[in-house]
This record gives C-alpha cells, structure tokens and sequence, in this order.
C-alpha cells in the first residue's frame, strides 16, 4: 500500500477567485449556466462567479451576519436562497443590485447551518443548531412542517431525496442519520454512528488517525439522473474522517417492511439502527444492509469530513468528493467498488488526493461544460481545479479514459515538470532554449501554445489571471473580422492547429473575449444576457421536440411517471367564489350598512309624538334587527368552495403490492330509544358504514345504546348477519347508496351502468333476503312493545342485564371484524361492536355529550383509530366514498395538519317538495358554512362529521409553542447541547406549559410531537410529571393511546384484557375528578353539545373544513310535521340559550388566546344570540295590528329624502338577497322558506327556549325533551299533515288572529272616515299582510289535510285575541293624553 505522501499531490497554483472579505462558506454551481458559481461568506455576502471572468462579475451583502448557506431554486436558477443567522432569504440574480429579497423566512429558533431544496416540489429545508429542521413551502410562503425530536444535538445537514416527494434525510452532532417523511413529521430510519462495534475498535485504529466522534457533518444525495440503473445513495461525511456510502432505498424498504409488520399488530414503529464500523478496509456488511466505509485504511481522511458532493463532471455521480479538516479533498471512484465488490485495490476507491493546505469548508463540481473543483477552505479566496488539468481522465474526440490511468498521467506530467495547462490539461510544451512555455511573464500563469494561439485569434490580449498583457515575440497572424464582428467558421478551421488532437478547438467560446470586452468598457452583463437567451432558445427547441421523445417513451412508463407525478400533487384545492360575483356582493353589504346608518338616524330624529310608545318599541326592534343581520351578514364575506381529488389519494397511500397507509376510522352511531328511532333506521345506518368503500381492516364501526334495550342489541345482531351478504353485493356491483331500505326504494333506473349478467338476478334475491331481514327486524319490535313482568331474558336464559335503563352495568359486544364472521365469499368485514355504558343512580351521565365520550374510550382502546365519524342513528351513508373525500383533507399534508374535524351538509330524504318548514336548512348550509369555511371553519353540527381523534383529548394543533423536555430528562443525555440550554431545561415544566397554552385555555396536555421520540423511561416520568390521570382518568391503556398521533393500539396492551379495559372506561365513575366534558372529548353544559365541542376547538387554534361533495355524503330524516319540527328548533334554541349563559360564552371565553378569528367569534356569538331575537320579534310582529286597531302608526308623514332612505333600504335588503342567490347557487324558493320559517320559530319555539333557559339556570328547573319521531307513516308525506297539540303553537296562532281582526278593523275604519284615511291604510296593511304572509306556513299546518283547526287551538287563540283587545280598548296607552275640557265639550255636544 502506498504511503500517504505517495497518494496526495501537492497543486502548483490553482485558479483562484476572489470577491470575498472573509472566509468562503458555501458554493454552489449552476447546471443550466456551466461556469456560473455562487458563493457565500463570514462577511454576509454572496458573490456571483463566471469562471470566463477573473473575479466576481458582482458581489451582493445580503446581511451583517455570515452566510452559513446558499442553494439554487428547483428548475429556476435565477433565484438564489441564503441562510443568514436563523433567517431564510430568496433573492433574484437579475435583481442582484437592488439587494432587496424577493422572501423571507424566519422560522427557525436557532443558528442555521444548511438549507437545501427539493426537486420534486416547492419545498425549502433548514436544519439548525436545535436539531429541528424546518420544512418551509415558498410556494404558500408558509412553515409546512417542523422535524424535530429526533436529533438530540445540533442538526448539521440536510438533503431531499430527488426521487422521493416527501422524504428527505438529515445528519447531526449526536452521530444520527435520520430519514424522514415529512409529509407526516416522522423518522422511517434512524441510523446511529456513535454506536461501534467494540470487536473491531482495535483493529482500526490507526496512529495517524485523530479519534474524533463520529458527528454526521455533511451529506450528499445522488440525484435521480446520475448513473442511471445504479442504487440511489447518498455519501455521508463523518467526524471521525469516515466517509460512509449508503444505499437508500434499501435502508427505507427495512424501514417500512418494519413498519407495516408492526402496523398489522396495531402499533407504531420506533425503529432505531445503527451502523457496525470497524474494517480496515472498505466493507459492505450484509448485516446492516448496502454500506460503504471509506476510512483511512484506503487513503481517507485523518480528521472531520466537513463536506461530500458527487460529481457533474464526466459521467455524472461516479465519484464521490470529500473534503476534511485534514486540509485534503479526496476523490473517490464508488463505482469501482459498486463494479466489483470490494476486490479492487485501494488505489481503486481513491484516483485523486489534493493536499489544498487549509481546511475545507465547503465544495463544489461543474458539469460536463466546464469540469471545474470548486473548494471554499478558511481563506477569502475559491480555488478551482480544472479536472482536464489535473489528468484526472482525458477528454479527446469525446471518449474519456479511466480515472487510475488519469492519476498516473498527472503523475508522470509533474516528474517531467512541465505543467499541465489550465485550460485543456495536456502539458504546456516547452520553448527552443528547453524551458517551459510561458504566456505571461508577469504571473506565469499555466497555458499551452495552442491554447495561447487560439485566445489570440479569438481576440484576447490580456492574461485570465492577472489581466496583464500577452507579450510574445511569436504571435501568430491573426485573421480579419468579417463584417459583424466575428470570426468566421472557416477561419476557426484553417487556423487551427491540430484540430483532432487538441482538446482546445472542440470549444467555441473564448474565455479572453469577455475578460478583454470588460476591460475596454464593455459590460460583462452583455455576455450573460446573451447566454440566457440561449437557453431560452434551447427550451424552445426541447420543447419542440418534447412530444419526439414522449413517443419513444413506453406507454407503461409515461403513465407510472404520470401517476408519480399526481400522487406528488395536492389532494384537494381551494375554488374560490369568482370576483365577478363576489366584488358586487360584498359592496352591496357596505352599501346596506351605509343606508342603514342614514335610515336610524331619520328614524331616531324624527319619533312620533301621537305614538310614541309605538315609535319607541319600532326603534329597539329595528336596531336590534340591525345587529342580527350584522352578525348573521359579514361572516359570510368571504365565501370559498373546495373540491378533493379522490384518485390521487389513492395514488398516494394505496399503491399496487404495498401496505395500505390510508389512515384508519372509527365510526359512532348513538341511540337511544328503539321504540322511537327504530331498529330498522339504526340498522340501514349500520349496513352502510359496513358496506363503505374504503379497506375493512381500516373501517370500525361502534354503536352505542344509551337506553340499554334488548331490542337494539338483536336487531344489531340480526344486523351483523344480514351484513355477510350485502356487503359483498355492494362492493360487487358498486351500488348507490348502500343502505338497502333506501337503495330499494329508488324510483331510478337501477340498471343504468350495470353491465354483469348476473346482477338482475342476484339484485332480485338480495331484495328477497332484505324484505325477510325486514320481517325479522319487525317482530322484534312487535315482540318489544310489552315489556314481561320479570324483564327480559337473553336466549341462554340469564337476565338482560340493561332491564333497568337508569341502573345497570357496562355492556360491550364485538359482533364483526378480524377474529368474527366473514362474508359469504370469505372475506373481512369492518368490525362491528356494541356499546352500552355503566348507568348508576346518582351520578350525571349527560345524554348525548356523555356517550360519545364513552365511545372515545371504548374505541382508544380496541382500535384507536386516528379519525373518527360521528353519525346520528337515522343519518346513512348515502356516497361510498365520502371517507376517502374527508382523507384528502386530513391526509393531505398541506392541509390536513391544522385541521380538527371536516363537516359534510346534512341532506334529508322524505321532505314534502314544498319544503314547508325549511326542514333541508339550504341557506344555512350552502351559503352561511361556505362563508365560515373561509375563515376558520364551518361550526360542528352534530353529526356527519370527520374529527382528528387528538383534538378531541385537548391537544393543540401543530402550530402551538413546542413544550421542551424536562429538566430530568437530560440526565442521561450525554450531548453537549444538554448542557448549553441547561438554563432553559431547569425551568419548572408547569410554567413552560402555562406560556405556551396561554390564559383562558385550559388545553388538556401540550402537543404529541415533543414526546413521539421519547424512550420508555422518559414517556412513563412524563406522564407522572404531568398527571395524565387527573386528566384522561386511571386507564394506563387508554393514556397510552392518546400519545399515539397516527393511531394503533399500545404496545403495552395485552389483548386478553383489553375488552375487561374497555368495560372500565365506561364505568359511570369513570370521569369523577377528571376532564372529561370540561376540557377533552364532547364538551358538557348544554344540550347542543355539537356547537360547543366545535367552539373549544376553534379556540384552540384549530380549523375545520367544509367539504361537499357531489353526490351528499349523508342523508337522514327530519321531523317535517309543525309540532315536531318547532320541537326540534325549541331544543336547538334553549342549548344556544345555555352556552350564552354558561362560561363558555363566545362575547368573553377564549380572547386571552388569541386564536379565534373574529369574524369566527361574531358567526359563533349569532349562535348564541339568536334566540333573543323572538322578544323584538313577537312585539314587531304585533305592531301591525296594533297600529291598525288605534289608528297610529310607527312612521311619521314621509319627506322626499326620507322616501329615498326606505327604498334605498329595501333595494340593498333585495339585491343583498339576489346577489347572494347568485355566488351560492340556492334558490330563490329556498329562501322564502327560510326566511319564514325564522319568524315561524321567533314567535314560538325561540320564545320559550328564551324563558325555559333563564329558569333553568336561575331556578334550577330541567327541561326534558322527548325524541321526535323519525319514521313516516304509510302514505307519501302523511306525516307532514299530522297534528300534535303544543304550547309552542299559541304564539303564533294569537299573532295571526290580531293581524287578520287589525286588518279588517283598519278596513272598516277607512270606510267610516272617508277617503282621506286610504294612504295611511296602506302603509299599515301592508305591515299586516308582511306578518301573515310569513306565518302562512303555520296556518297551512294549522288547517291539516282535511282543513280542519282543532278546537283547543281556536279557544286559546280566540280568547286571548278578545282579552288582548278588550284591554286596549280600555286601556289605550299608546295614545297621547285628551284635554278634559275637550271631553267636557264632547260630552255636552252628545247631550244635545
């Protein structure tokens, strides 16, 4: 073996270029533009190098800071990135004089020491001295992702992977390589260096090697078009002077192989490797997979590597580049060892060692143009190596030799002592007295007489490298210019000289001709512009001939790129409402605000003295009004839509011959009472969510009877067997939708786009056995209708254990999934379970709210799903893939990180066509969540919804202050990073979280990211530490899921007892003393827990999503008869009515944290604020007739600038109307019905949810509510005309008959005095007639099917319109008081 003096060469002169104040830090070269570098510094400068040029062409000080690191933009290298401190800035080299950048990021908390950017996307990475990495996307210009954790020192480099979107590998202080998918925030790899083989620790040292750690200081990636059909690795420089090549997709293929082996058990890989060091010479260990080990056995380095690159020069990526601190860069030719494994002799792996004096900094390669060695050392200089210089191969005719004959070739050329030219590499020759050519004597500066004669003809005059002029007494005759300026094609042939065997004359350019324009005045910029026109002109070409190339791509290739390429691309996008909609909208609003503000103020300025009191009552009404329309209005300012991209989700987590990675969901189905939401509705619900299109193993669905009946717990049996064949049936034919009641009943062609022969025939049989399922399903509920004396029995003849619905223990039974029954063709099915929590006298079980927690628990620890679905009894799944439409949010690492829950429209079967009652809500969830789902998010609405199962525990969103480690935990940390932030990890752990939460929100426990990593030491001190038990309750099973961000049951579970686990957690003690309902899980303290759950999220600083797609997700039914439907809105309005009563208050709760948005906080204090309304309501509704039994009116005689004012008022109420038609797509009818139906239930329902929640909470008196009944009756919308007797009814009934007796009073009146009275009269029918037409509904449903009232409403309607007016009469107090002496007079007058 040859000695290291053998090995290295000492360099005559390398070029060196110069433009710095201060060390040179980073390069990097520009592929597009061969000969362009980059480079940065300690004195906050980047300078811009042509190597055609001897110094910087321009220098650009970018800051007062160093430079730490500088990468080009992916596909636009004019746009340049530095890393200046813990500040990111993009710069455009075109603008480079302005110094002005064209982005900013500062998101990093600490020193950045690399960035770098991904081919394959807009991604911009930096790793810093925290060890977290900081994933930006410049085309949002937002942090997309921060990856930490994992490093537990300084994180020192960082690389994409160009053939994999959303992975990316970093190196740090604490010896690890990490490989990552930042698409999730999680390591797949993790490979530790600091971790020898002790077996070999003594064969491999060496006395000339410095024992360094093995800190990972550089890496290096092969790119995806380097040496085609090799494996894609990456160069791994080390502190210990090793350089290590790594096979990465071998690395990642254990990785995941691990990973889906573990994720079949349920849990989460944790996969840490090491890598085994210790040979002499270069080793591949099978062991640890495709590893090479380049250390100072075969000629490596004898201190830090500092920086690895692989070459552009010759055939791309054959060899690997390393500088040290050792003040050597070292070649190495890794293919020799890829070719023949390991047989070659050293001299094999290292053609190439440069003794460059200093330490290395930084280097860089050109390509194939240029194949120049770019190193930055300590100095202020670059200094460029030509490789054609130092022999390392020949470049003649285009064939190039091999690197060892290279090495020896430049060997031979030194010993002769004749240098090597600079510029074509071949010997500069010698002169007739025998001494070496020289060109220029003021430097002599390396040049060959071809070289010299060629730069001469080509017009330069003066030496590359210190700009003197060339004098020499044999100068060649030079040829004439042609008329433009240049030398002709033919003149290039005739005079050179030798034009096959010099390598010179293959170029075109001269190198002088730009350094001697710039001298004479000429600006260098001319040369550049002329190169980029170039490229354009290329581009053109390439692009011409683009559909060329296509074609001689295989078909099966062109369309694996394709789908490569949409699986990389967004799964879903943002549409927003076009301008020409929206811009006439929003000024309109303004404009109804204006003539609003001129409107009260006529009205407050000019009152009525006849009526005041009338007056008076019109103005608090009206303003009040006013503030409602506010409220309701500007949440709605900006309106967006969105559509998913279903295919690329697949694309994405479901490829062909892999693990599925398509999160997993759980599915909640509540009940109650089976005598009221029948079997058979829960059942068609339950079918559809097991029939869903979507991978069984992901789908669990839970069912969770609060009422404990033996009827739902058969009828789910019944259920669970019907499930073994229509499932397969769905799925067979692709059915819509897969709720067989509904799916049966169509009146649609149901063989459109059926092309097997045999569904005919199986649809007929599958009908036959739903109609015998039926059939059972209806005897149960007959047999159910009595109750025996002694309770009921199950069939092994042991007692019911729910016969007492308010006393009896906890229930659970798994009917379907991995261990049940298959379906009739053998396969899986989605896992089944039912669900009955504990109930016990005495302790508050809280409806609704109550079970869906249980359901929380119950599911965390059976299968913990990442997701959940929360869907009433009676709401099915109308679109099979309505999942896979809520995965292109949450999955979507763009999107889904913030995100807490995505909410579908509620659509409705069974409505009369009219919609009488507004029973769809179409404004509300077209137009009303399409404007929230600009802001923060659509409000929860109770079912059809998608939640990320860790917002439900009261973690924050990504974006919430990280929480640092405790103090205790640096104990064992043996990183010096420990020690210098000793000051930050003493701090009480208690006052680190009370910051980061910030005041008024009380967030359960701190965000899962800074805890993923932790062994299981560390996880078991931190969940003492922070009394997870106080806040999720005695369940070690179930804390441990909670720290599970991607879901899986624990480890430590032992599935022998996870259902005796799960029957625990559902004890009704189990949430004594903890934070269930308070902080985590569905929030208690009102009956429409759903808005409440929704508002604690949101103020958290999560953001909810509205999706909807095409074909309605899910479809239920509604109450559509009055009494049940003004039942429905009493009980929406009284738990609106309790959350403004409550803490949770949206006028006061949550500012101190900041993250609410207020147009958010104004759409959620119309939640609460919207009951009141019926106070001003019932009284305006009144004054109509008011007005017309008295004579007065509300309205002074109008002027000409106040008629402007009324009908400036009621054109913006109409176009305001219009316009928001337009933009949402809802019909004007829809419209007119919810707008009646607001007065509907201002009159009625709101009124006494209003009165019944101030008893409540002052008297303590609870209102229970009865379900309203979900089945209908035999004919078509006969429920629609049944009538039930409600106090809700006399509001609205009393307000009709004084409308109807005021108006044919007024009538009466106008025709007593004479014409006179007829202008008034209008003014106020019209007013009466506004209130009937609204309440016109509610007469229709007065009247019934055969026009009949009954009694009890015409008594109370009819005796309290004549109390009403007989008291007026008497009364009369809003009429201003009569003088005596006026009665006096009437009164004698009547005498006479």
């Amino acid at each position: 073996m040859k000695t290291r003096s053998d090995r290295s060469l000492p360099m005559t002169k390398p070029r060196r270029l110069k433009g710095h104040n201060d060390a040179v830090t980073c390069c990097v070269a520009s592929r597009a533009t061969p000969g362009t570098i980059f480079s940065s510094g300690e004195d906050g400068c980047v300078c811009y190098f042509d190597l055609r040029c001897k110094d910087a062409v321009f220098t650009m000080e970018v800051g007062k800071v160093p430079v730490s690191s500088i990468c080009f933009k992916a596909g636009n290298e004019d746009v340049i990135y530095a890393s200046l401190g813990t500040e990111i800035k993009g710069f455009d080299v075109h603008m480079a004089s302005s110094w002005k950048p064209l982005e900013s990021y500062n998101y990093n908390k600490e020193e950045i020491n690399q960035i770098a950017f991904s081919a394959k996307s807009s991604f911009l990475a930096a790793a810093d001295d925290s060890g977290d990495v900081k994933i930006i996307d410049t085309r949002q210009q937002c942090l997309y992702k921060t990856l930490r954790a994992a490093h537990t020192s300084i994180c020192s480099s960082v690389q994409f992977l160009p053939w994999k979107p959303w992975e990316v590998i970093t190196g740090g202080l604490d010896s690890k390589l990490v490989m990552w998918d930042f698409s999730r925030g999680r390591p797949y790899k993790v490979v530790d260096f600091g971790m020898p083989d002790m077996d070999n620790c003594e064969s491999s040292s060496n006395a000339n090697q410095c024992f360094n750690p093995a800190f990972v200081h550089a890496l290096a990636v092969l790119e995806a078009d380097m040496l085609d059909g090799v494996a894609k690795i990456c160069g791994v420089g080390r502190g210990d002077g090793v350089v290590d090549v790594i096979d990465i997709e071998y690395e990642l293929a254990v990785a995941k192989s691990r990973s889906s082996s573990q994720l079949k058990k349920g849990s989460q890989p944790r996969s840490r490797d090491s890598t085994v060091q210790g040979a002499n010479a270069a080793t591949l260990d099978p062991n640890q997979g495709k590893r090479l080990h380049l250390d100072y056995a075969v000629g490596g380095h004898t201190a830090a590597v500092s920086c690895v690159a692989f070459s552009l020069f010759g055939e791309r990526g054959k060899f690997i580049i390393s500088g040290g601190n050792d003040a050597f860069v070292k070649v190495w030719d890794w293919s020799k060892y890829s070719d023949n494994r390991g047989s070659g002799c050293s001299s094999d792996l290292l053609p190439l060692s440069i003794d460059v004096r200093k330490k290395v900094n930084w280097l860089c390669t050109t390509t194939a143009d240029s194949e120049n060695l770019v190193v930055c050392d300590t100095s202020k200089v670059m200094k460029v190596y030509n490789i054609l210089r130092l022999g390392f191969f020949q470049k003649r005719s285009g064939r190039r030799g091999s690197g060892i004959r290279g090495f020896f070739l430049f060997s031979e050329m030194m010993e002769s002592g004749a240098p090597p030219c600079s510029t074509c590499g071949e010997p500069v020759g010698f002169e007739e007295n025998g001494e070496a050519f020289v060109a220029c004597h003021d430097c002599n500066f390396p040049i060959c007489r071809s070289c010299f004669d060629y730069e001469l003809k080509e017009g330069g005059k003066c030496c590359l490298r210190c700009g003197a002029p060339y004098v020499h007494r044999s100068v060649p005759n030079v040829q004439k210019e042609t008329s433009s300026g240049g030398l002709t094609m033919a003149a290039h042939l005739s005079d050179s000289q030798d034009p096959a065997g010099h390598s010179r004359n293959i170029s075109t350019l001269s190198a002088a001709e730009t350094e001697s324009n710039a001298e004479s005045g000429n600006p260098i910029w001319k040369n550049r512009v002329e190169s980029w026109r170039e490229k354009k002109n290329k581009k053109k070409k390439k692009a011409a001939s683009k559909d060329d190339k296509v074609a001689q791509i295989p078909a099966e290739q062109q369309m694996e790129e394709k789908q490569s390429q949409e699986a990389g691309e967004p799964l879903s996008a943002i549409v927003p409402i076009p301008r020409d909609k929206l811009t006439p909208y929003r000024i309109v609003i303004i404009m109804r605000l204006i003539i609003l503000g001129l409107f009260f103020h006529y009205r407050v300025t000019n009152p009525v003295d006849s009526a005041y009191g009338l007056w008076l009552t019109s103005i608090i009404c009206e303003i009040w009004f006013a503030i409602s329309w506010v409220l309701d209005q500007f949440p709605k300012w900006s309106p967006i839509n969105r559509e998913t991209y279903v295919d690329r989700l697949s694309l994405r987590y479901e490829k062909e011959g892999e693990v599925c990675e398509l999160a997993a969901v759980d599915f909640f189905v509540s009940t109650v009472d089976p005598l009221k939401e029948p079997p058979l509705v829960t059942a068609n619900t339950v079918l559809s969510i097991l029939a869903v299109d979507y991978p069984v193993e992901k789908v669990s669905c839970y069912v969770s009877d609060d009422g404990s009946a033996i009827l739902t717990f058969e009828a789910l049996a019944e259920t669970a067997e019907f499930a073994r064949k229509w499932v397969p049936f769905c799925k067979k034919f692709s059915i819509e939708p897969r709720a067989p009641e509904f799916y049966f009943s169509q009146k649609i062609d149901y063989l459109k786009d059926k092309v097997q022969p045999s569904f005919v025939k199986e649809r007929r049989a599958m009908k036959r056995d739903y109609e015998e399922y039926k059939v059972r399903i209806n005897a149960l509920v007959a047999k159910a209708q009595k109750t025996p004396d002694e309770g009921w029995t199950m069939q092994d003849g042991t007692p019911w254990p729910g016969n007492n619905p308010r006393d009896h223990p906890g229930m659970i039974q798994v009917f379907l999934g991995h261990s049940g029954a298959h379906d009739i063709e053998g396969n899986e099915l989605p896992r089944l379970v039912y669900v009955s929590r504990e109930k016990r006298p005495g302790y508050q079980h809280h409806k609704k709210a109550g079970a869906m927690n249980a359901l929380v628990r119950v599911s965390a620890i059976l299968t913990n799903a990442p997701y959940i679905l929360n869907l009433d009894c009676d709401h099915y799944l109308n679109n099979s893939k309505a999942i896979r439409e809520a995965m292109c949010f949450m999955m979507d690492p763009q999107v889904g990180r913030d995100v807490c829950y995505v909410q579908f429209p509620q659509r409705f079967d069974g409505i009369d066509r009219s919609d009488r009652y507004a029973n769809r809500n179409i404004v509300f969830f077209d137009v009303n969540m399409k404007g929230l789902d600009g802001i923060q998010g659509p409000v929860y609405v109770g079912t059809g919804c998608v939640f990320n199962r860790q917002a439900h525990y009261g973690y924050g969103p990504p974006s919430l202050p990280s929480l640092p480690k405790a103090s205790s935990s640096c104990s064992w940390c043996c990183c010096c990073s420990c020690c210098r932030h000793s000051k930050k990890a003493s701090k009480d752990q208690s006052e680190v979280y009370r910051d980061a939460k910030r005041e008024e929100l009380d967030a359960a426990i701190f965000n899962l990211r800074e805890i993923d990593s932790y062994d299981e030491y560390e996880r078991s001190l931190l969940i003492s530490q922070t009394s997870f038990e106080k806040t999720f309750g005695f369940s070690s099973v179930f804390i441990e899921s909670t720290l599970m961000e991607n879901g899986g049951v624990p480890e430590s579970a032992n599935p022998s007892t996870l259902i005796k686990e799960a029957i625990h957690v559902i004890s009704c003690g189990y949430e004594e003393k903890t934070e269930w309902g308070k902080e985590i899980g569905w929030i208690y303290g009102s009956i429409t827990e759903d808005i409440l759950t929704g508002f604690k999220m949101h103020c958290r600083g999560w953001r909810s999503l509205y999706c909807m797609p095409v074909r309605p997700a899910f479809k239920g039914s509604a109450p559509i008869n009055l009494s049940d439907r003004l039942h429905q809105v009493l009980r929406w309005a009284l738990g609106s009515v309790e959350i403004f009563l409550s803490r949770h208050c949206p006028l006061w709760y949550g500012f101190g944290g900041g993250r609410l948005k207020w147009l958010q906080r104004l759409a959620y204090i119309n939640t609460i604020v919207y009951p009141f309304t019926s106070l001003p309501l019932v009284a305006y509704c009144s004054l109509p007739a008011i007005c017309l039994l008295t004579g007065k009116f509300i309205i002074p005689t109008l002027s000409n600038i106040a008629s402007v004012w009324f009908l400036g008022l009621f054109m913006s109420i109409i176009l305001t109307s219009v316009l928001e038609l337009r933009w949402s797509g809802v019909g004007i009818e829809d419209l007119w019905r919810n707008e009646q139906f607001w007065v509907i239930g201002g009159v009625s329902a709101h009124l006494f949810a209003v009165f019944q929640g101030f008893l409540k909470m002052l008297a303590g008196l609870d209102t229970n509510f009865t379900v309203t009944s979900k089945a209908s009756d035999d004919g078509e919308f006969g429920e629609l005309y049944i009538f039930k007797w409600t106090t809700l009814l006399i509001p609205p009934t009393t307000l009709l008959v004084v409308n109807m007796v005021g108006v044919v009073a007024g009538f009466s009146d106008a025709l007593n005095s004479g014409y006179e009275s007829w202008g008034p009269l209008f003014g106020k029918v019209f007013f009466a007639f506004w209130v009937i037409l609204h309440l016109y509904p509610f007469l229709k449903g007065l009247m019934g099917r055969q026009n009949r009232t009954p009694t009890i409403v015409i008594l109370w309607s009819v005796l309290l319109a004549s109390v009403f007016s007989l008291i007026w009469v008497k009364i009369d107090p809003f009429l201003s008081n009569v003088d005596s002496s006026t009665v006096a007079q009437s009164c004698i007058s009547i005498d006479c």
